[in-house]
């Protein structure tokens, strides 16, 4: 069994592979292939390229004859690709050279001494930080932490996190959704990402949410939600709204590697599997008015579809693209 070493060896490489011209259709068919193999290797690509975001720039230069290599493409904290000139076959030693460097650096660790923590899909972490403070990281999911002496900062750049805060009135801890922050002092709370869409909901203490800038500069107006409350918002002010103890059950099931519905229709059940799962659930509109209530486990997608068969008639045919069609039988 490879270890974590080599594991993030081979992802610089081929990280660096496909960066350079020789990069083919082949090339990129057995990189998915790789990454496809295990969630280490999934998580391995995610680590070395936040690493190289947060460095800025990544430059190589070649070896033994005082040129300088152009510099490695990489991806700014814009996530916009910045071209570069071709490459000469020269500079390959060069440049795997320095992306094995960056492999050597602990698994968490970026330049600016930020920490990144990542899931794969149908992956879950939970992990203590710095200050005390406990994450629990859902499926598919990206989390950057940057602690300073005035201010804990977290990052969730996709996906789900829960956060068990430790008090420290001193330093808040906050935690930025896209332009968006949320603010707590000693509370737990959970924050969704999905696209423009974010959920916070707080089960213990209180949190303070604050909007991006108005357009014209002005400061926008900070909302409040509670213990037993979810807010919900996206480009619009958030919505309060209270949440009874079996809602709040639902929505922190997935800390137990659960799914709980109760009378959601089809299309929404096989969306929520489909963020644990590689095989994709695509409902036909012959099964739109099916209603699913129970538990299930998020991983076990074979047991859900028996049910479908044998509760509510309803089949799954894998189409021509491998994706399981949801049909009324």
């Amino acid at each position: 069994m490879k270890s974590a070493a080599d594991i993030e060896q081979t992802a610089a490489e081929w990280l660096v592979r496909r960066e350079g011209d020789a990069w083919s259709d082949a090339d990129r068919i057995a990189f998915d292939q790789w990454v496809d193999e295990e969630t280490a290797h999934r998580i391995a690509v995610l680590r070395l390229e936040t690493v190289w975001r947060k460095a800025g720039r990544l430059r190589v230069s070649a070896l033994g004859n005082g040129d300088t290599a152009p510099p490695v493409p990489i991806v700014h904290e814009d996530d916009q690709p910045v071209p570069a000139p071709r490459r000469r076959r020269w500079l390959w030693p060069a440049a795997l050279a320095a992306s094995l460097a960056l492999a050597s650096i602990p698994l968490y660790q970026s330049f600016n001494k930020a920490e990144s923590y990542a899931t794969a899909v149908g992956g879950f972490q939970r992990f203590p930080l710095a200050d005390g403070s406990r994450v629990d990281l859902n499926t598919d999911s990206l989390l950057e932490v940057a602690y300073s002496n005035a201010e804990r900062s977290l990052d969730l750049e996709q996906g789900e996190a829960f956060f068990k805060v430790a008090k420290n009135p001193a330093r808040p801890f906050v935690v930025h959704a896209g332009a968006w922050r949320v603010t707590a002092v000693g509370t737990a709370f959970t924050v969704k990402r999905r696209g423009g869409d974010i959920d916070v909901v707080v089960t213990e203490g209180r949190v303070r949410i604050d909007p991006p800038p108005a357009a014209d500069g002005a400061a926008a107006r900070a909302v409040f939600a509670s213990a037993g409350q979810v807010a919900t918002f996206a480009d619009a002010a958030p919505v309060v709204r209270p949440l009874d103890a079996a809602a709040i059950d639902m929505a922190l099931s997935w800390r137990d590697g659960l799914l709980i519905f109760e009378r959601r229709p089809l299309g929404e059940v096989a969306a929520e599997f489909n963020r644990y799962n590689r095989v994709r659930l695509v409902v036909d509109p012959s099964a739109t008015g099916v209603i699913v209530d129970g538990s299930f486990r998020a991983n076990n997608v074979e047991g859900f579809l028996r049910l479908l068969k044998e509760g509510f008639d309803v089949d799954s045919v894998r189409d021509q693209s491998g994706e399981l069609v949801l049909k009324k039988i």
